[in-house]
């Protein structure tokens, strides 16, 4: 008698390119679902973050494509330094979340954060496709994506 034996593939949680992301379960954040998802870290009081977080909210919003979801995340512990951060730097606050638990967050230690912010781009499935995209990078992933 001859069969077939498929292996069962499942995936782990982790943080690199092909892992699950971790999940988030705080303030109806959703990675998966119809769209990609960029999922951005910041703080006010990191300038790099801060900066790449405008830059990639800028890429994201002058694309074409609605295949692409930003879910940005402030780990600033202060609620009026990240309001005041969103409104100054022109941010849709609808993009934008605060976990104000700053360093002693879930979020902070399931991604890794110690070792600096960074994002992820997420597909549908909650799979990780890149880290540390450029803001000058995500059009070409986007295009990817939607051809």
């Amino acid at each position: 008698m001859t069969g077939s034996r498929t292996k069962e593939i499942r995936l782990t949680e982790g943080i690199q390119p092909g892992n699950l992301a971790p999940e988030i379960q705080w303030q109806d954040i959703d990675l998966k679902g119809k769209k990609f998802v960029l999922l951005q870290f910041w703080a006010a009081y990191d300038a790099q973050s801060r900066m790449v977080n405008v830059q990639m909210y800028n890429a994201i919003s002058q694309s074409k494509t609605k295949d692409v979801r930003l879910i940005s995340i402030s780990l600033d512990e202060s609620k009026a330094v990240f309001e005041g951060i969103v409104k100054a730097d022109h941010l849709d606050p609808a993009t934008q979340f605060n976990d104000f638990r700053g360093k002693n967050s879930k979020i902070f230690n399931d991604y890794h954060l110690d070792s600096g912010f960074t994002n992820w781009l997420i597909n549908q499935d909650g799979i990780i496709v890149a880290k540390n995209v450029k803001p000058k990078e995500i059009s070409s992933y986007i295009e990817l994506i939607i051809s």
